[in-house]
């Protein structure tokens, strides 16, 4: 029986998380098992903020850079049983890389992205690597360029599935064969040229589709802070409830609309093979999982919420009144592609079109750069984008009555209201 198990970031912010891991992947241990890591905690926001202070030349760079590189040291030093010394040469290694690396002229910002961000899930990999050997179990670090072929877009790539496949064979299933676990990070790929490259934020969830899917594997487990899949963020949404099961094509569409807990292309690989994805708690390894797979059955039993919050509404009106035609919307829809930004929903009338897509200063300034000499171009920030999938007219009262909506669309399965929302009660 083959498994593939992912563990978030999340899980892995402290020694008590890492012992868990350690745990779960012990009791597993007599037979083949991958292991997918994300980067630790809010690891990749930092990265991006370093890679900001970089490219801005800041000079704040040099203390957030410390302040990363003390919280890793911090952690290992918290670990049992690990040989600190060693591992945290190789970390202080990787981040002398780093810096390397963020003091390097950004001739391609989004390739400079993958080469610093990466270093999340690298760090994490060593790092978790480490702890499970010092277990007694026989671990083989395998790094994910070396698994996962790619083209080069970078910040989005695309997996290069016969390649993939080939360095699957070569390099993964041999250490299987020996008997090892093998421990990869998500997120990260790499392309023809060797470069380092990323399948999109929260891309760890890919990663273990695609090795998953791939084997054939038996079991695919993401573990979660959570019960399973919920029918709203628990944390916004107290009358959260788990769902036991959902179909492919809901979990396609929940991740469509927004929803945190798997990754939108995760579940595409999957379909394809039949297998099932089954979503864990990981603070209860035993409880009963959320599985997803091609029963439909439940999937219209329980109202779902998805809340996006730091939200831009930008909206496009000829600056000569004239209709908001094809090609207008081509010029729209080719500098949105250029600057890489994902539309969460849009709507056109006869003289305006607006899109709505998460808040991002410096994209939003270069679209709007490009584009208002063609348009008028009007903005709202702070915005949250609220979905509901198989709703009620209960359910939409208590939620968007009285309340600022600035965009609204609703079809006979979901209905999704953009607006000033406080979510915080």
């Amino acid at each position: 029986m083959i498994r593939v198990f992912k563990f978030g970031g999340a899980l892995l912010n402290d020694a008590k998380g890492i012992e868990r891991m350690v745990s779960i992947v012990e009791e597993f241990k007599c037979e083949p098992l991958i292991v997918v890591v994300s980067a630790i905690g809010k690891t990749t926001n930092a990265l991006e903020n370093l890679l900001s202070l970089a490219v801005n030349k800041d000079e704040k760079l040099a203390t957030e850079y410390f302040s990363l590189k003390s919280f890793h040291i911090n952690l290992i030093q918290s670990l049992p049983f690990v040989n600190h010394t060693k591992l945290i040469d190789e970390v202080e290694n990787l981040f002398r890389n780093l810096w390397d690396a963020l003091n390097q002229p950004f001739d391609n910002y989004f390739a400079g992205y993958d080469a610093i961000v990466s270093f999340g899930e690298i760090l994490s990999g060593k790092i978790m690597a480490a702890r499970l050997s010092a277990k007694k179990l026989i671990v083989a670090e395998l790094p994910a360029e070396k698994i996962i072929a790619t083209n080069s877009n970078h910040t989005d790539a695309s997996v290069n599935w016969q390649q993939t496949e080939k360095n699957i064979s070569t390099h993964l299933i041999p250490l299987l064969h020996n008997g090892k676990i093998v421990i990869t990070q998500g997120f990260i790929g790499s392309d023809n040229d060797g470069n380092i490259t990323t399948l999109g934020r929260e891309g760890s969830d890919y990663t273990a589709a695609i090795i998953g899917s791939i084997l054939n594997a038996n079991e695919i487990v993401i573990w979660k802070d959570v019960p399973g899949l919920m029918s709203a963020d628990p944390k916004l949404f107290k009358d959260a409830v788990k769902l036991n099961n959902i179909s492919y094509h809901e979990a396609i569409e929940l991740t469509f609309y927004g929803a945190s807990v798997i990754h939108p292309k995760t579940i595409q690989p999957l379909q394809k093979k039949g297998l099932t994805l089954q979503v864990r708690s990981f603070w209860e390894p035993h409880a009963a999982p959320s599985l997803i797979s091609e029963n439909r059955s439940e999937d219209d039993k329980i109202p779902k919420i998805i809340a996006k919050p730091n939200q831009t509404l930008l909206s496009f009106s000829s600056r000569n009144m004239d209709f908001i035609e094809e090609e207008n919307l081509f010029h729209i829809f080719k500098a949105l592609s250029r600057h890489k930004i994902h539309i969460n929903l849009m709507q056109n009338s006869a003289v305006s079109f607006s899109v709505c897509f998460d808040q991002n200063q410096k994209k939003q300034k270069a679209l709007v750069n490009e584009l208002s000499n063609m348009f008028f171009i009007k903005y709202n920030s702070g915005l949250t984008l609220l979905t509901f999938r198989y709703y009620n007219n209960e359910i939409l009262k208590q939620f968007t009555d009285k309340k600022k909506v600035l965009l609204v669309q609703k079809n006979r399965t979901t209905a999704q209201f953009l607006g000033f929302f406080d979510l915080s009660n």
